[in-house]
């Protein structure tokens, strides 16, 4: 019961407290690699504890599963609400079937996620074989198209599209910024996080720390790769790069591209290029930031580990049973040594 309540209580906490502390007090733009790694083991350790404490609820007030451990067992029996009670049962079944759905559905929308996907992608890379054309100097996909973009599919190898328009009016300093910013989408796999914070938010839509770890997700894959793209080609390029790229054709919805859309948040790609500089204080605070909200979880599952195992005193009963056959075995020769004599 006390391992449901520190794991409820902590999937609650973050649930409610979560989005407000990443977005205002969190730099997530100038440490993107950090903080997404950071989203992913929030997002699960929020999953894991829902899932965890209802599994606990169960193991503890339901009599059939507490006895299969005598310490839980023990630990049941001590309870104001146990089998004795029909509150006790209703909680443990309840929690038991809540986990089980949730664990159910974790599976369900990670499997369609990436399945559907991978059939979407294999789609159109049979598509751009019909009408694209190759260019082994760049390495690239050239699709015949009037408005400038560029975009990557993920595979074995990669693939990197980019239209005609785009190479009549990029520079070569330009057109190196932006092949560097799809590689470094290929290299990183940063497809594989999108599509995991998708499937995440997607098995509870409604929870706002996962909908927030999906946006924060895709926005900050591309400030990774555009980080990329400056030390390969200049912060000079890649901005100019964006603006060209930005007036035209957005990348598909499945795969991730270069150019900035038309949403009013996109534009602080730019600005964050000028001033994505963090010093050291910086990186030590979020260093730690992380490392507390990694080993957090970790230490409230051992806390509830221990708390089922070693956590509950000896039952009294127990006790009173164990203590009468030891006065028995006192009183009985007693009274048969008095009645000889």
């Amino acid at each position: 019961m006390i391992a449901a309540l520190i794991l409820g209580s902590y999937a609650l906490l973050l649930a409610l407290l979560g989005p407000r502390l990443l977005v205002r007090a969190w730099p997530s733009e100038k440490m993107p690699r950090l903080t997404v790694v950071m989203f992913q083991v929030v997002s699960c350790s929020f999953l894991t504890a829902a899932a965890t404490a209802g599994l606990a609820l169960g193991l503890t007030l339901i009599d059939t599963l507490s006895r299969v451990d005598p310490q839980i067992d023990r630990c049941a029996d001590q309870l104001p609400i146990n089998d004795d009670s029909p509150v006790g049962p209703f909680l443990g079944w309840f929690g038991l079937i809540a986990a089980t759905a949730l664990l159910l559905r974790i599976g369900f929308c990670m499997t369609a996620t990436f399945v559907s996907t991978w059939r979407i992608r294999r789609k159109h890379h049979e598509i751009l074989r019909m009408i694209a054309r190759a260019d082994d100097e760049l390495g690239v996909l050239v699709l015949d198209h009037d408005e400038p973009g560029c975009y990557c599919l993920p595979g074995r190898p990669g693939t990197i599209v980019i239209t005609s328009s785009a190479l009549m009016r990029l520079s070569p300093m330009q057109l190196g910024a932006v092949l560097a910013h799809e590689r470094a989408h290929l290299t990183g796999r940063h497809h594989f996080a999108v599509a995991f914070a998708h499937a995440i938010h997607r098995t509870a839509p409604r929870i706002r720390l996962l909908a927030l770890v999906e946006e924060e997700t895709r926005r900050l894959v591309e400030f990774i790769a555009d980080d990329a793209a400056v030390r390969r080609s200049g912060t000079a390029a890649l901005v100019s790069a964006l603006a060209v790229l930005g007036a035209g054709a957005g990348a598909p919805g499945f795969a991730l591209g270069v150019g900035i859309d038309r949403r009013p948040a996109a534009f602080s790609r730019v600005t964050r290029l000028s001033h994505r500089k963090i010093g050291r204080r910086g990186l030590a605070l979020g260093a730690l930031g992380s490392a507390v909200l990694i080993i957090v979880p970790l230490l409230l599952a051992v806390l509830s580990v221990a708390t089922v195992i070693h956590g509950c005193p000896p039952d009294k009963d127990d006790d009173a049973m164990a203590i009468r056959p030891s006065i028995a075995a006192f009183s009985v020769p007693a009274f048969v040594g008095t009645s000889v004599g």
